[in-house]
C-alpha cells in the first residue's frame, strides 16, 4: 500500500535483515507475477533478475511476495473468497493497456519506467467505466441466493475501523521473519 506520509516508494527488499535494491519496473514484476504463478511445490525459480547489483544467495519466496502483493487495508474481506481470477496480466493486457491510457493518460508501452505499486494502484483506481473493471466485475459475480444487503456488506468491506495498538503488535510479532540462524517457535 502506498504511504503518502513518506516521499518516494520501496525499491528494497529486505532479505535476512539486509536491503537489497531492486528494479521496481511494472515490467518486471508482471514476469514475476508470471514466474510465481508456475511454482510448483518444492520448486525453486531464479529470481535473481530483480535485483539491480548484488543479490542474495538464497531468498524465501514471502519475502518477495511482500513487494509483489504489499497488504491492503480496505477493501476488507467479508465471507468467503471463491480464489477465482479476475485479473490475468497476460489475458487482460489489451483491456489493461487501454484502461490505463483512457483514464489515467499513460501509455504502458511507451513509458520509460513505472513503479509496480504506482501500476497496482492505478488497477484498483480504474473507473467503473472501463472495460476491463466490466470484466472483472463478470469474472467474480455470484448470484446471491440468500436475502443478504450487498449494499451493507459493501459498506463493512470499506469500513474505517481503528484497532488498538497493542493488537497491532501483537499482530505484526505474527509474521516477523526471523533472522537467519534463529528458529521460529510453533
Amino acid at each position: 500500500m502506498i504511504n503518502l506520509k513518506k516521499r518516494g516508494l520501496p525499491n528494497t527488499i529486505v532479505v535476512h535483515g539486509r536491503p537489497y535494491s531492486i528494479y521496481t519496473d511494472f515490467r518486471t514484476w508482471l514476469q514475476v507475477t508470471e514466474d510465481v504463478q508456475k511454482l510448483k511445490p518444492g520448486q525453486t525459480i531464479d529470481l535473481s533478475y530483480i535485483f539491480k547489483n548484488e543479490h542474495p544467495a538464497q531468498i524465501n519466496i514471502y519475502e518477495v511476495m511482500a513487494f509483489l502483493n504489499p497488504p491492503q487495508e480496505l477493501p476488507r474481506k467479508i465471507g468467503k473468497e471463491s480464489g477465482d481470477i479476475i485479473l490475468d496480466y497476460n489475458l487482460d493486457a489489451d483491456l489493461i493497456w487501454a484502461a490505463i491510457l483512457g483514464q489515467y493518460g499513460v501509455d504502458l508501452c511507451e513509458v520509460e519506467e513505472l513503479h509496480w505499486w504506482k501500476f497496482r494502484a492505478m488497477i484498483s483506481g480504474l473507473n467503473e467505466s472501463t472495460k476491463l473493471r466490466e470484466v472483472m466485475g463478470f469474472r467474480c459475480y455470484e448470484k446471491r441466493r440468500d436475502n443478504s444487503d450487498p449494499y451493507e456488506e459493501l459498506r463493512q468491506a470499506w469500513e474505517i475501523v481503528k484497532e488498538p495498538e497493542e493488537q497491532n503488535d501483537a499482530f505484526s510479532k505474527l509474521f516477523e521473519v526471523p533472522e537467519q540462524g534463529q528458529q521460529t517457535e510453533n
